[in-house]
């Protein structure tokens, strides 16, 4: 059995038509949604990975094809120079937050020199959602590195107004806020944008990483 038919029934055995409709409420995609859990998915990528699967060799025909893809890569022991390499080939197919968060957060292995640099010239991209890959990848990666002050100036020089944009850089200084309060207290101040500072300092107000007292300092800064 090729690929494209292991793929092809796996998805008519695990579509389900209630979760389908759900997640196109969440998920503004040009692709078909089939509906199938992401548990399962990343099961079956472990197995088309033990196969040896190839990448190149999924069509992305829908929705859970591009998150295949994107899984198995985050399974294959490849060089970080390769997973760039191979991640490229399919990165114009992301064009929603939730395929770019999921498969950002396959690729464990670009915690390196090279894997900032990827993430780092996203952030120039026209392509809001390649940007939205670039800044999820630094949050997911480098927050707790030597990286920080040079992250926080190059978000500053991001001007796209696309909405999942700006929820990612608040999503980023909330991340960064709970890991370290006073540096993402002073990073959230040097945010000029009304909706990435409120929308940053809200995300805070949500977690159960700050106290009241941080929470209530946090308040002062909304714009």
């Amino acid at each position: 059995m090729t690929t494209e038919q292991l793929i092809d029934n796996f998805i008519k055995e695990n579509s389900e038509e209630n979760l389908a409709v759900f997640h196109k409420k969440l998920i503004d995609t040009k692709f078909k949604i089939n509906g199938i859990r992401t548990t399962t998915l990343r099961n079956f990528a472990k197995i088309l990975s033990k196969e040896n699967c190839k990448i190149e060799d999924i069509k992305p025909l829908s929705h859970e094809h591009i998150l295949l893809k994107g899984m198995i890569l985050g399974n294959k022991k490849l060089s970080d120079k390769e997973i760039i390499a191979e991640f490229n080939k399919f990165i114009d197919y992301i064009d929603n937050w939730a395929t770019c968060d999921m498969i950002v957060g396959c690729l464990k292995r670009l915690k390196t020199e090279n894997g900032y640099n990827f993430f780092t010239c996203l952030l120039s991209s026209q392509n809001p959602f390649k940007i939205r890959v670039g800044i999820v990848g630094l949050m997911s990666n480098f927050l707790e590195t030597d990286k920080k002050d040079e992250i926080i100036n190059n978000l500053l020089k991001v001007t796209n107004e696309n909405y999942y944009v700006k929820m990612a850089i608040a999503w980023l200084l909330c991340t960064l806020t709970c890991k370290d309060f006073k540096y993402g207290r002073n990073a959230i101040q040097k945010f000029n944008d009304k909706f990435v500072r409120n929308k940053a300092i809200s995300k805070c107000q949500d977690s159960f990483r700050l106290s009241a007292e941080n929470k209530t300092e946090l308040k002062k800064l909304r714009i």
